[in-house]
Formats: C-alpha cells, sequence, structure tokens
C-alpha cells in the first residue's frame, strides 16, 4: 500500500491524574453584625458613629429657588396658550368670561335647559377667530359637569384632526362606549352604530353633550355627515339623549350647506360671538393684571400697600391705546395679548439694559409700559409700507379698494371727495362694480361689504371717520365696532370713508389683474 494513502491516526490525549480530587465550594460565612452595631461601645460602632458625626464634606445649605420677577409674571398672562379662567379674578362668575356675559348666559341656560328636560337639541356658534367661543364653551361645560356628574357625559373633538369626515361618527363612538368590546372592534364605527348605541339606556348616563369645533372641516359634496349630525336630534325615542354644540368661524355654514335641516325645521339654534369691543378688550387686560395682585401671605407682607382702582404693570392709558388698535383689526383679543406681551418684554429689556433689580420689584411698585411703548409694538407690528400692504390684500379687498379710488375721482372737488360716505359707497359698488365683477367675484351683500371694508380700515388703507375733514377715526368707533355692537347700518350710513393710498400704487399693484383694472377705471 501506497504510504500517501494510509490513514492517519490522531491520537488521543493522555488522561492525567489530578493530585487532589475537586470538591465542592463552601458559602462563606456571614458575620451577624448587630449586636455589634448596636452595641455603643463596640469599635466597630465608635467608628460607624465618629463617620456620621464629622463627615469629610459638611452638606450645603439648601438655597431658596430663584424667584421669578412680577415681568415674567405679567408675560405669562399675556401668552395665547393662556386661558382668561386661570385666575377667579377673570371671572364675572363660574361659568362666564370677562367680556362674554350675554354669549355665556345664553349658553348656559340651553345647556341646562336641554339637560334638565331631556330633550335632544343642538346649538351652531359662530363668530371670526380670538373671540372666545371655545374658551367660553369649555368654561361652561366645567360648570355643567360639576353640576351634574355622571348623569352627563361630554365629549370634545376638534374635527380638524379628523382624517376623513365620515369617521367623525367612529371617533364619537369609541368616545362613548369604552368598554373592551369596542375598543377590539373590526371595523369602523357609522351613524347607524352610534344611532343604535343612543337608543338603549346607559344608567346612569342621561345626555350625551358633543362638542364639535371646527365644523368646516366636516364639508363634503352631499353634506350628508353634516345633515346626519344635526338628524340626531330629531329621533324622539333615543333612551339617551344628545346635545349637540357645534362651533365655525362662518357665519351662514348651517343656511349655506344644510338646507335640508331648515326645510325639515330641524335647524339648530344659534349663538353669535361679535368681535371684542375696545371696551371689552379693556376690561379683559385690566382684569389679567390685577391677578398679579394676588400674592401669597408671604409676599403681601413685603408689599406695601396699593389704592383702589390700581393697575399694575401696564399704564391705564397705554392699556386703551392697546385696546383701541386691537378692536380695529377685526377685534381679536390674541392680537391685544401680543400686544401687551411685547409691551412688557420692551419695558423689561430697557430696566436689564440699566443693570436694574428686576427681582426687587414687585406688581405694586414696578415701572409700568407706557404709551410709547404700545406705540413701538404697534409701528413694529403693522408699520409695513404701502406696497406690502397692498400685496398682502385678497382679490376681494383689492376690488373693494379699486372701487374706492373710482368713486372718489368722480367727485369734481377734492372738498366734496372727503364727503363720501358708506352708503353712498356701497350703491356706487353696485350700480357699477357688480356688473364688472359679477361673473369672476359674485355679489356681496351688504354685511359681508361692510366686513371688507372693516378689514381694510385695519391696515390703514381707508380712513373711516365721523368728521367732515374725515382726518382720523378718533373721534369714532371703526366700522367692527358699530357691527359688534349690533348698530352695524345705522351707525354706518353716517360715517365717511377715504383712501389712504394713491392712485399710482394701486395701478402699479393691479397690472396685468384685467378685472381690477377694469373696476378702477369704468366709467
Amino acid at each position: 500500500m501506497n504510504k500517501r494513502s494510509s490513514s492517519f491516526v490522531v491520537p488521543s490525549p493522555k488522561k492525567v491524574a489530578l493530585a487532589t480530587p475537586p470538591s465542592t465550594p463552601q458559602k462563606s460565612r456571614i458575620k451577624d453584625l448587630t449586636n455589634v452595631l448596636t452595641d455603643v461601645n463596640s469599635p466597630v460602632a465608635k467608628k460607624r458613629l465618629s463617620f456620621v458625626s464629622s463627615p469629610a464634606t459638611p452638606p450645603t445649605t439648601p438655597t431658596k429657588l430663584k424667584q421669578t420677577s412680577v415681568y415674567s409674571k405679567a408675560k405669562a398672562l399675556f401668552q395665547r396658550s393662556s386661558s382668561q379662567q386661570s385666575h377667579p379674578s377673570n371671572l364675572v362668575n363660574e361659568s362666564s368670561l370677562v367680556g362674554r356675559e350675554e354669549e355665556s348666559k345664553f349658553l348656559n341656560q340651553f345647556l341646562v335647559s336641554s339637560i334638565e328636560s331631556r330633550v335632544s337639541s343642538s346649538l351652531y356658534i359662530s363668530g371670526p377667530p380670538g373671540t372666545g367661543k371655545t374658551a367660553q364653551v369649555n368654561l361652561s361645560f366645567q360648570s355643567i359637569s360639576h353640576r351634574y356628574a355622571t348623569r352627563v357625559k361630554i365629549i370634545k373633538i376638534n374635527c380638524m384632526t379628523v382624517s376623513k369626515p365620515e369617521n367623525i361618527f367612529h371617533e364619537i363612538y369609541c368616545q362613548l362606549d369604552t368598554s373592551k368590546s369596542s375598543v377590539m372592534y373590526t371595523r369602523k364605527k357609522s351613524s347607524k352604530d352610534l344611532l343604535e348605541f343612543l337608543q338603549h339606556e346607559h344608567e346612569p348616563l342621561q345626555t350625551v353633550v358633543l362638542l364639535l369645533d371646527e365644523l368646516d372641516y366636516l364639508i363634503t359634496k352631499d353634506q350628508q355627515v353634516l345633515f346626519q349630525l344635526f338628524n340626531f336630534v330629531s329621533f324622539i325615542k333615543l333612551k339617551t339623549k344628545i346635545v349637540v354644540i357645534s362651533i365655525s368661524n362662518a357665519l351662514d355654514l348651517t343656511d349655506k350647506f344644510l338646507p335640508r335641516l331648515k326645510s325639515n325645521n330641524l335647524s339648530p339654534e344659534s349663538l353669535q360671538f361679535f368681535p371684542y369691543t375696545s371696551e371689552q378688550i379693556k376690561d379683559v387686560c385690566i382684569f389679567k393684571l390685577k391677578s398679579l395682585l394676588e400674592e401669597s401671605e408671604e409676599d403681601k407682607e413685603n408689599q406695601t400697600t396699593v389704592p383702589a382702582g390700581f393697575i399694575p404693570v401696564i399704564h391705564p392709558a397705554a392699556i386703551q391705546l392697546c385696546s383701541r388698535k386691537s378692536s380695529s383689526i377685526t377685534g381679536d383679543l390674541r392680537k391685544a395679548f401680543d400686544i401687551c406681551y411685547k409691551g412688557i418684554e420692551m419695558i423689561e429689556n430697557e430696566l436689564r439694559r440699566k443693570n436694574e433689580d428686576i427681582q426687587a420689584y414687585d406688581a405694586s411698585n414696578a415701572p409700568k409700559v407706557l404709551i410709547s411703548h404700545i406705540a413701538k409694538v404697534c409701528a413694529t407690528s403693522f408699520g409695513e409700507n404701502i406696497s406690502t400692504r397692498l400685496s398682502n390684500l385678497n382679490l376681494l379687498q383689492k376690488a373693494i379698494l379699486c372701487c374706492l379710488l373710482n368713486f372718489e375721482s368722480r367727485k369734481v372737488t377734492k372738498i366734496n371727495s372727503n364727503k363720501n360716505s358708506v352708503n353712498q359707497f356701497f350703491d356706487h359698488y353696485v350700480n357699477k362694480t357688480t356688473q364688472i365683477s359679477e361673473g369672476i367675484l359674485g355679489t356681496l351683500k351688504k354685511g359681508e361689504f361692510l366686513e371688507i371694508v372693516s378689514a381694510l380700515e385695519s391696515t390703514s388703507l381707508i380712513t373711516i371717520s365721523s368728521n367732515v375733514s374725515g382726518g382720523g377715526n378718533s373721534n369714532s368707533s371703526s366700522i367692527g365696532s358699530c357691527i359688534a355692537t349690533g348698530n352695524g347700518d345705522f351707525e354706518v350710513s353716517n360715517k365717511l370713508i377715504r383712501s389712504n393710498v394713491s392712485y399710482i400704487d394701486v395701478s402699479r399693484m393691479i397690472q396685468e389683474v384685467g378685472i381690477l383694472e377694469r373696476i378702477l377705471n369704468c366709467d
């Protein structure tokens, strides 16, 4: 046999005998030191006590937390995330916001009557942004939940967060039925499932109060979702009653998109929140600032006494200027909060540049925000140049402004052009501009026309006044305030209107926009 093909055998390792056989390791004995440590005379206890009594590094004395300055507290009051009901002084009563006494009274009576009489009902709340709609509803809900406890279930849904309008029924159902059977669902719940749930008794639940905020996000082509939601109140045999509260910015949403409700006598009751007037904005700001005087007992001892009617941090005249400026910009309360916040920030920065100790001031002696500070803030926030303000206008606003310049150009003398009333301007719009723009821009009603004029007034592109010279609107309230007080057409009819922009600037703005050029230069 060939040596290369012979098999190679690996020798097995030899077994080595251990000198000593392995033994299982034993557990180490644990010494009981209980008696040693408790015995004060033992050496171990003496050593331990000496270490405790004289540590190597002595503990530091706990320091007080840095005190929040009065300006930081004031700025927190005017942040947009803050609520009016954060302080008791900001409430007229437990369920009413400052400046919304009438609206809260209507809303609370509607809720209480629906729950007490156990009937299904619906309410549509409308109004411009920043007028306290959602805040007032949430405050009324707090009062209702405390009063009726388990008898009433409150569901709040922001329709903007719903992916599809038809999914709103699934969202409502899952908040109503929290049992495991509803959580382990196999399909989306529909309006039929929700109706079936309401047709049964669910003790002790008697009424479901449903809040639908931003209702216009549920608009569909056939408006079936909105119709079904408001149609729930028509079922008399519901064992669990439902009260639908809907909120939207549109004034005529139900009339425009839900004509079937009106034909079936199912139109919801309506509640309108008008823009804040200057007096209401001033009251809200004062109530917020006066809450700074409600300090702790320790602070009250160090704080000097203040006279009755004292307003901290912001001067009353500065508050007046802020409220008037804000009311002219559609009455949005959030705009007033922004102005106050920036004014407080401005005085705070001035004191820091002077190396003054801000922590030393309290609500009774802190330097106040003056008119000059508020004026600077307003100039910074609203002081854009003419071209920027014109470019920010929408098509309808540009059309109204072109119509006004065309109306003024028809006057023979400059003196007569300063005597143009709002009603005369509206007549000119109806007779001339509507014929040109009806096919593209549509026809504006009187109320819609006044809203656009009010928006133009807030940008200072036009001036509304009651004096013959037309030199400003300081002697009268703005159109927005007239509309808010319900005196709309009567008050506005005596007011004069005048443009604050030149023909050249407007003609440069509307270049290559044929319809606006025809409105501006129509005969």
